[in-house]
């Protein structure tokens, strides 16, 4: 029986709340620094919620200056600019990719670009339906791909996905199998979202997850496993990986960043408590990995600062690892960026491939008084030294979807 190809990552684009760029990202993952911030995409004085994580002085145009931005949705922006940052990170040229046939793109989007219906509804009410231009087009989740197709002009295949807060980390699984199995030697990967618009963030902030809290300055508010956290902070990003297959990306002169060993996503059990199916993907991951739970050496959380999910995720750890729970170290990065839905498990999975090259794991930010129903081996205050070997990245939806990823350091 034929062994399937190893996967490996050979680009990576970051455009998230607390940095554009890798080295912008990695910096505030180790130091804390936080994206987080008051809204300022629109007046938001009459809103229970008031701070969000916003990708701050971004311009489409100062990655590509003939882009046109007004035709676009806000994650579409973000996305084409951080698909640009990987492919380029990559070595991956548009002569490259015109000759070698139809670019294969996988993308995982939660929301709709509500900011283009919104600014169609004004233009309707202020100049008549007559004046609408691009809404159609610009706010469906398959825009993305479209305007990075347009972009680099190729042939394409695109799967676009859209399963909610882990559909980032589910693209990262169709991809993964794809090349597994011999169907592709290279696909880009991505996940974007910008829900900090008036309708979503309204919308979000009915359902009872989001943090109202004005208690604490903004920066200090998402504080994953802590004993005072009051709930999620929105954000907005977009995250992209160039996936290829190891010998042809050894072929063509490029360097492994990560190896991805496989992903598995699940619903929770019906009537079952919420996250729990966390603790069968991760079993599941760890399976078709061929993996013992000893064998994995940081655990990337979900963690929200969610007073229910981020207990939860730190139970099923506890159960699945045993006693070895006490020596696994595990950090979020939400504390820096907030939730920004689609691309989290996409800056997860670089958080991870960065903390393997440079041997540091980055501490959960805000973590200051860790609740004693989230016991684990936090790593907290300073980044801690470690040789990671094999990494866990979860993530976890607000209607029960639940993806775990495994990852190997570079080969």
């Amino acid at each position: 029986m034929e062994l399937p190809s190893k996967v490996v990552v050979t680009g990576m684009g970051v455009v998230a709340p607390n940095g554009i760029g890798l080295d912008a990202f990695w910096s505030s993952l180790l130091t804390g620094k936080s994206g987080v911030g008051p809204i300022s995409h629109f007046d938001a004085a009459g809103y229970s919620v008031r701070i969000a994580g916003e990708v701050k002085g971004f311009r489409l145009r100062d990655f590509i200056p003939d882009a046109k931005p007004h035709r676009m949705s806000r994650q579409t922006q973000l996305a084409v600019a951080a698909c640009k940052m990987a492919i380029d990170h990559a070595g991956l040229t548009p002569e490259w990719l015109r000759q070698r046939g139809p670019l294969r793109l996988v993308l995982g989007i939660s929301s709709s670009g509500a900011d283009v219906i919104e600014a169609a509804k004004a233009t309707i009410m202020t100049r008549g339906p007559g004046r609408v231009k691009f809404m159609v087009g610009a706010s469906q989740p398959s825009a993305t791909a479209a305007n990075i197709v347009e972009h680099y002009g190729v042939q394409a295949s695109v799967t676009t996905i859209s399963n909610a807060c882990p559909s980032g980390l589910d693209a990262l699984e169709v991809a993964t199998k794809e090349i597994q199995a011999g169907r592709a030697d290279c696909i880009v990967v991505g996940g974007a979202d910008s829900p900090l618009n008036t309708t979503g963030v309204a919308g979000f902030a009915r359902t009872g997850v989001l943090s109202t809290c004005t208690e604490m300055p903004p920066e200090q508010v998402s504080r994953p496993f802590d004993r005072r956290r009051t709930g999620v902070v929105l954000a907005e990003g977009a995250g992209f990986l160039v996936l290829e297959r190891l010998d042809s990306a050894l072929a063509r002169g490029a360097q492994p960043l990560l190896e991805i060993l496989c992903a598995v996503s699940m619903l929770d059990a019906p009537g079952a408590e919420t996250a729990t199916g966390l603790l069968d993907t991760m079993k599941l991951a760890l399976q078709n990995a061929a993996l013992y739970p000893e064998q994995v050496g940081y655990v990337c959380a979900n963690a929200l600062s969610h007073r229910t999910t981020d207990a939860t995720e730190a139970r099923v750890i506890r159960t699945l690892f045993r006693e070895a729970y006490r020596r696994l170290p595990v950090s979020s990065i939400r504390g820096v960026m907030g939730h920004p839905l689609a691309p989290a498990g996409i800056f997860q999975t670089v958080a991870c491939a960065l903390a393997m090259r440079h041997g540091l794991i980055p501490p959960t930010a805000n973590l200051t008084d860790p609740d004693p129903a989230c016991e684990l081996d936090h790593v907290v205050g300073a980044p801690r030294r470690a040789a990671v070997e094999i990494a866990m990245v979860n993530a976890h939806g607000q209607r029960g979807e639940n993806t775990t990823l495994l990852a190997r350091k570079a080969p």
